[in-house]
């Protein structure tokens, strides 16, 4: 596969005494299907970035660092291969009934039993957009590329990174075992084993992997002025209902995953906020309603869901300021 980001880890030569490189960072969250919002998002830029609609520049390439955790780490590892924004959308929309298929008593068999789902389609789907993904191995991918996932055998949350990043996987991990382990969900796929290590979903500990990429781009370009763009996947992070509360321990089982997960990504966003101000740092998140959350779900891909995740992602866009756009623009670009 041709390298898509020739030598864009080498700071330029002649740079006037004083002037920092500016390094562009992309995180993307997680959220199962709710991903197709960010796909959404990215294809939507995308076109707006390019002179040629019909010939668009792929969205990785205007980024130096891009990171992300759960369906973000599959869409990350996807832009860094030089995939484009609308294939993205495609094979999501096309595929995504498959990896998610309806089920009865769907929320009761993620409590008891097996997990529902089978990472199979979910390869599949990846070959597409990748189709050497089982060969190439993250630790000789050049673009600079961060998954998050958490090691079941040692507690920790445990960074992948390609062989620019001070991250690199010595493990031997190929794209797609990498992409399988920063994406198996608790309750919905099983555990991603590799070697004597097993792997689960990094959402349950970066869900929003934002400060996990502000970290790693400081160390890769420690005198550069870094940007970040984050995108959400219209998680509903607006709070929740006192009253609805759970008052017996088996039905905090899916309430308490969601907790931890939201509440680690509003801190991430809020930390990097400050960090880095309004000018280096720009979040394209939209939650739903109350009304549209209960049609969204992390496993629900059906024409709904995927009707009302398009709306959103439009919208989110469409109700930009022009001083927000100006921003926006100005990481990008």
């Amino acid at each position: 596969m041709n390298d898509p980001f020739p030598d864009q880890f080498n700071l330029p030569p002649g740079l006037p005494p004083g002037v920092k490189k500016r390094v562009k960072v992309l995180s993307l969250s997680g959220g199962g299907y709710r991903g197709m919002f960010t796909a959404a998002v990215i294809a939507s830029l995308e076109g707006t970035l390019s002179a040629d609609p019909k010939k668009p520049i792929p969205f990785g390439q205007h980024f130096d660092l891009i990171a992300g955790t759960s369906i973000g780490g599959i869409l990350a590892t996807a832009l860094s291969c030089g995939v484009k924004g609308s294939d993205l959308l495609a094979i999501l929309e096309d595929q995504g009934g498959k990896i998610f298929p309806a089920m009865r008593l769907r929320r009761f068999r993620k409590l008891i039993g097996n997990a529902p789902y089978k990472p199979d389609h979910l390869r599949a789907a990846i070959k597409v957009l990748i189709h050497d993904a089982d060969k190439l191995l993250i630790g000789q991918h050049r673009p600079g590329l961060l998954l998050t996932t958490v090691n079941w055998t040692t507690s920790k949350l445990h960074l992948l990174g390609s062989q620019s990043t001070p991250e690199k996987d010595m493990l031997g991990l190929t794209l797609m075992d990498a992409m399988l382990a920063t994406s198996a969900a608790p309750a919905h796929f099983p555990a991603h084993a590799f070697k004597h290590h097993l792997f689960v979903d990094g959402g349950l500990a970066a869900n929003a992997p934002d400060l996990q990429a502000l970290q790693c781009a400081g160390k890769m370009f420690p005198d550069a002025e870094i940007q970040m763009l984050s995108i959400g996947t219209a998680n509903p992070l607006h709070g929740r209902d006192p009253s609805a509360v759970p008052g017996r321990g088996f039905q905090w089982a899916k309430p308490v995953i969601e907790l931890v997960m939201n509440a680690q990504e509003i801190l991430a966003v809020q930390e990097c906020q400050a960090k880095l101000g309004p000018s280096r740092y720009f979040r394209l998140n939209v939650p739903p309603s109350a009304a549209q959350a209960k049609h969204m779900d992390f496993d629900v891909a059906n024409k709904l869901s995927t009707d009302l995740l398009l709306t959103l992602a439009n919208d989110c866009l469409k109700s930009l300021s022009p001083a927000q756009k100006n921003e926006l623009m100005s990481i990008i670009r």
